[in-house]
């Protein structure tokens, strides 16, 4: 019976709006109905006799009817994703906002910072080339001034502990500082000119781990650079901080295309779905993850609506101090993880709409009969003209692609 109504229920609705919006609201639906039969006696009373005992047509008009609410209330929830998925984003009053925005701040700094230090780290390891060239000047010197003489080795080696100290830090996936780097090979240098290395064989296991040591230090500092660049990039964008985690992916989008096209991609993004709605593969693409995203704030929504609904029945029409602590508390909790997970979500869709910008941009400039730009600085020029015609109306020197004869 279930599929034959979605069957049917697809012929009018969209396969998205089913995913996005039906199926949360009846999984919730049903699910506060199974803890209500449960716990609430009148609503269990009621559920035996018009949908669990009733006649067959009885159940059938009541189930029917419930399906129907669910189907409209769905139909309102669908109504208002934009402006649910917006709240989320932190589209507040500049008051509440301001409560927000300094957390939000502190985890941008944290990343900038930790990418800053990884920026210094590879500048630092730029200049073990020089301490190479340290060692081979020592290296001879040490062979001119003392041929022959062996290097007394002590005990301990602070060269060999101090290797051996970075080694462990490199077992752990820890970090290898260049300074400390430097330091050892300093050390080294300052051993070969007491001796002639060529018959202090120590030094040639020195120097390979050495480099084997500023090898991992410029790997890991150049991963973590570009795993850091990457983390700022997806979670922040450049115009002003959002309140939320949300709202600042949301604002990457745009960033992105400001940093690489000088693109507002918000005046021209209906235009650029226009364009790709020819392209059936792309637009479902970006159809499907836009409809797991209303699926998620959908979820995040309902739990806290359910939530604040038991804890209005346990506080006032049935108390129970338990089933109340468990709502008020228990249901926030599950809607920041339905939250957290359409966070996730947004960064999906945004990829895809970034994706999207770069794949269909050149189509949506010749559907717009403007000549393609022809190197990067010419469509930086040629966006930002067009924005500002779009937002000001300043005509600027575009050049048109007339139709062909």
């Amino acid at each position: 019976m279930l599929s034959t109504f979605l069957t049917q229920l697809q012929s009018y609705f969209s396969k998205y709006f089913i995913v996005g919006s039906f199926f949360p609201m009846l999984a919730f639906t049903f699910l506060n109905g199974l803890i209500a039969y449960f716990l609430i006696g009148r609503w269990h009373h009621w559920a035996d006799e018009n949908i669990l005992n009733a006649t067959a047509s009885g159940a059938a008009f009541f189930t029917a009817s419930i399906v129907v609410a669910i189907l409209l209330a769905a139909y309102v929830l669908a109504a208002l994703s934009t402006f649910l998925r917006r709240i989320l984003e932190g589209q507040w009053s500049e008051s509440l906002r301001a409560w927000f925005v300094p957390a939000q701040n502190r985890r941008r700094e944290a990343i900038a910072t930790q990418l800053s230090a990884e920026g210094r780290e590879m500048a630092d390891l730029r200049y073990a080339l020089a301490w190479e060239e340290k060692i081979k000047d020592a290296w001879a010197e040490g062979r001119r001034t003392h041929p022959t003489v062996k290097r007394p080795t002590p005990d301990p080696d602070p060269i060999a502990v101090a290797l051996e100290a970075l080694e462990q830090q490199r077992d752990k996936y820890g970090p290898v500082p260049a300074e400390e780097l430097e330091a050892v090979a300093g050390q080294i240098a300052a051993g070969l000119e007491t001796c002639d290395g060529d018959t202090s064989l120590e030094f040639n296991g020195y120097n390979v781990r050495l480099k084997a040591l500023v090898q991992y230090a410029d790997d890991r500092a150049r991963a973590r650079y570009a795993r850091l660049q990457n983390e700022l990039n997806s979670n922040f964008g450049l115009q002003e901080l959002a309140p939320t985690k949300m709202g600042n992916v949301a604002n990457t989008v745009q960033g992105y295309a400001i940093r690489r096209y000088h693109c507002n991609l918000e005046i021209v993004w209906s235009n650029l779905q226009r364009i790709m709605a020819k392209d059936d593969k792309a637009s479902a693409t970006l159809q499907e993850a836009k409809t797991q995203l209303d699926f998620l704030v959908a979820c995040c929504w309902l739990s806290l609506v359910s939530a604040a609904a038991w804890s209005i029945i346990f506080a006032f029409f049935d108390p129970n101090r338990a089933g109340f602590l468990l709502a008020a508390l228990g249901g926030p909790l599950i809607a920041y993880m339905w939250y957290r997970a359409a966070a996730e979500q947004y960064r999906s869709f945004a990829d895809l709409v970034m994706t999207s910008l770069d794949t269909f941009r050149f189509d949506l400039l010749r559907q717009m009969r403007m000549k393609l730009p022809v190197d990067v600085e010419d469509e930086r020029t040629m966006w930002e003209h067009l924005d500002k015609l779009t937002t000001f109306g300043e005509l600027q020197n575009f050049q048109y692609e007339h139709p062909k004869q």
